[in-house]
């Protein structure tokens, strides 16, 4: 197995799955954990009366998303990587069927994520290169059967992965016994269950083309596309905000009503280019995550033993940094978004004062005893 890695992998790529697959469970439940509390803030926040807007909308849909993914990847990590329980379990019917529902449900929710960014990307180009044309065009009904059609379409597209997998029966013999259990000595003649790749070459080839090309490629190169195009407006916004800035100053043939009118031009659009700055992150960290799958998706097409003597040895990591990524958008808000920053803070004042009112409450109906000489 190892110099069959070596000869489609990189030096020391068994070695590092090895070391790294004993941290991943902690690493990954950590990022969970933390993920799920900021994206459950992501979406109070954002779908907020005073934050009502397209951009925030489909904000929500990729938050909703996201939480959904590091949700069920809780109870994988502890299963698969922490081992919590018997390693016995790891092999039942019902736990590899769970494991196949993750592998499908988690790229499914992930292909949401990707397809609602790229929403995003084309919403914030109408809103900068179409401003006229912006409110009808991304009004609230498009984009909400946006983020629906998203949720809907996404899962047929993932339709070829319920096919790349089967679970496979197989019997504990003395031989391979400490493939299932390495803290537990299985009975012999027990029957355990894997999840394995499909048989069909040209079916998991064809797989492998679609998880590459559409579920991966095809929205990172229109992200790709779509980043440049929002790059190159907002450095001529810049550029027409500066002129405007040099003209701004009141001369004594000036008239002070132009003067006031490029003012407040000039900072609506550095509001909207503070926006736009925090998207292209948003974008940004999509694409550090979905080229790299999608490379070595296509290489796993291409070359089928590559999937399993390569691509398998790095799927955790990939894992961890997909799960990353959809944990740090909170921070990209809050630093980025005054205004995303003052409503969460109100959110969290009126929370507090929510919670003290009951102490409060209980403490004024509390009997005090009064104490009195002898009569």
């Amino acid at each position: 197995m190892a110099n069959d890695t070596d000869a489609y992998c990189v030096p020391g790529a068994t070695n590092f799955n090895k070391a790294y697959s004993r941290l991943h469970g902690y690493i990954a439940l950590v990022i969970c954990i933390v993920g799920s509390a900021t994206n459950s803030i992501n979406i109070a926040v954002l779908s907020r009366r005073e934050m009502s807007s397209s951009t925030n909308s489909i904000l929500t849909g990729l938050a909703v998303a996201d939480l959904l993914v590091m949700l069920e990847y809780i109870p994988y990590a502890l299963h698969m990587n922490i081992k919590i329980g018997p390693q016995v379990n790891k092999n039942t019917y019902a736990w590899t069927v769970f494991v196949y529902f993750h592998s499908i449900f988690s790229q499914t929710f992930h292909t949401i994520s990707i397809w609602l960014a790229v929403t995003l990307a084309v919403w914030r180009y109408v809103a900068i290169a179409f401003p006229q044309r912006n409110r009808t065009w991304c009004n609230r009904k498009n984009t909400i059967t946006a983020i629906v059609s998203a949720y809907v379409i996404c899962p047929f597209l993932c339709l070829p992965i319920y096919f790349a997998m089967t679970i496979v029966p197989s019997e504990v013999t003395s031989k391979n016994n400490s493939e299932f259990a390495e803290d537990l000595a299985l009975p012999q003649n027990r029957t355990v269950y894997l999840l394995e790749m499909s048989k069909n070459v040209e079916l998991v080839t064809a797989i492998m083309w679609i998880y590459s090309v559409i579920l991966k490629l095809v929205p990172s190169i229109a992200l790709s596309i779509l980043s440049t195009c929002l790059i190159s407006k907002l450095t001529t916004t810049e550029r027409r905000r500066q002129n405007l800035l040099k003209r701004s100053t009141v001369g004594p043939n000036e008239p002070e009503k132009q003067c006031l009118a490029d003012d407040s031009n000039t900072r609506r659009s550095s509001r909207t280019n503070r926006t736009t700055r925090m998207l292209l992150a948003v974008l940004g960290l999509f694409l550090s995550t979905e080229v790299p799958q999608g490379l070595l998706g296509l290489a796993s097409a291409v070359a089928p033993d590559f999937f399993k003597n390569c691509y398998s040895m790095f799927g955790d990591l990939m894992d961890m940094l997909a799960l990353f990524t959809s944990s740090v958008n909170f921070v990209l808000y809050c630093s980025m978004s005054r205004q995303f920053r003052c409503t969460f803070a109100r959110l969290a004042r009126r929370m507090l004062y929510a919670a003290e009112e009951p102490a409060k409450f209980a403490a004024k109906l509390e009997p005090t005893t009064q104490v009195t000489g002898p009569l």
